[in-house]
């Protein structure tokens, strides 16, 4: 069925992409916008991993523990400019506050109700496509040393909670699936359900060719702020200029 209102989408990444692919099988007339070509940001230099099991975010009970290790190691994943840090304050304090057991099981599992459905969903788009090999179902491991045990530790016990399949390995049995790994490792875990995509940019491309093909539209916009007209019941998007 066929809708009167039009919904636009600021970003033409994998989440953009879907959600109005979603969009449309609802009946919706859906626009995207973005300041550059589809796929050319984060979806295009991601893993590219369909990971349902990727329940537990950045408000850990462990992250705090493991920020100055961090920030000193050159090869960390965290850097910080020092000059910012009296800024930082309010959003470090809000952080803290929300890195307790409590907050971080809400999270998880809230993010593990929404995961759970993901491999369906990815499913139902992927049907309308051709996905011509770009997608490997042979499931995820994850291997790691002695010192990140804890951090691990604490992982498998909240996914065991939360009901997800995983597969803790032995050094021998990661050997055994991966023998060509160098064996620094002292545990990991297989997710056998998981899976990968070998190019994740071309995948996007056939899904966002998919939505043109619906009538959906592509505007190359570098969207810069949006105002709601209340009375209208709709948003004016401010644009700084057209690339073509």
């Amino acid at each position: 069925m066929q809708r009167n209102e039009r919904i636009a989408i600021i970003g033409a990444g994998i989440q953009g992409i879907c959600s109005a692919l979603y969009l449309q099988k609802k009946g919706f007339n859906v626009t995207l916008f973005d300041r550059d070509e589809p796929g050319n940001a984060a979806s295009y230099g991601n893993a590219g991993h369909f990971s349902p099991y990727a329940s537990l975010q950045l408000n850990r009970t462990d992250i705090l523990s493991d920020v100055p290790a961090m920030l000193l190691s050159s090869r960390g994943p965290l850097a910080l400019k020092w000059n910012y840090v009296p800024k930082m304050i309010p959003w470090f304090t809000k952080f803290i506050f929300n890195s307790s057991k409590s907050k971080m099981m809400h999270t998880a599992k809230y993010m593990h109700q929404i995961l759970n459905l993901s491999l369906d969903a990815f499913d139902e788009l992927f049907q309308e496509i051709d996905l011509d090999g770009l997608v490997e179902n042979n499931g995820i491991i994850y291997v790691w040393e002695k010192k990140g045990l804890k951090s691990r530790d604490l992982e498998i016990n909240i996914r065991k909670e939360l009901g997800i399949d995983q597969q803790i390995l032995t050094p021998k049995e990661i050997h055994d699936l991966e023998p060509n790994i160098k064996p620094f490792y002292h545990g990991g875990v297989f997710y056998k359900y998981a899976r990968h995509a070998r190019n994740p940019k071309k995948i996007l491309i056939k899904l966002f060719e998919n939505f043109l093909n619906k009538g959906g539209k592509f505007l190359k916009l570098n969207i810069q702020d949006l105002d709601f007209d209340e009375k209208k019941t709709c948003f004016k998007i401010r644009s700084a200029a057209i690339f073509i």
